[in-house]
């Protein structure tokens, strides 16, 4: 089944429009930043690039530059930034070296 989102900035890149939320909300976000970007990701599904999706975000929001608030929104565009360093088959050795989905560990 698939979700459906009402959210004005929903895009395959942003479900549900969640990072564009938490960047117009600034400083008032509460945080955590981390809990943030595992939804994000999570709300992404297999079949997209986190790294690939979050590059353009970075791009499409005009975050991909420049000095980082000091806050809990900063730390989700910090988050963003790591994420976008971080291309799939990077991310899939990971997890089969930590045992995840695909590696496994027999004990």
């Amino acid at each position: 089944m698939a979700i459906k989102y009402i959210s004005a900035n929903d895009s395959p890149d942003d479900p549900g429009g969640l990072i564009k939320e938490i960047l117009d909300m600034g400083a008032e976000f509460p945080g955590p930043a981390e809990d943030i970007l595992v939804a994000w990701m999570l709300r992404l599904g297999e079949d997209r690039d986190p790294a690939a999706a979050a590059r353009r975000l970075l791009d499409s929001y005009g975050i991909a530059e420049g000095p980082l608030p000091d806050d809990a929104c900063g730390r989700v565009v910090e988050l963003l930034r790591q994420a976008a360093d971080f291309p799939q088959t990077r991310l899939a050795g990971h997890l089969r070296r930590r045992g995840g989905p695909g590696g496994r560990r027999d004990r």
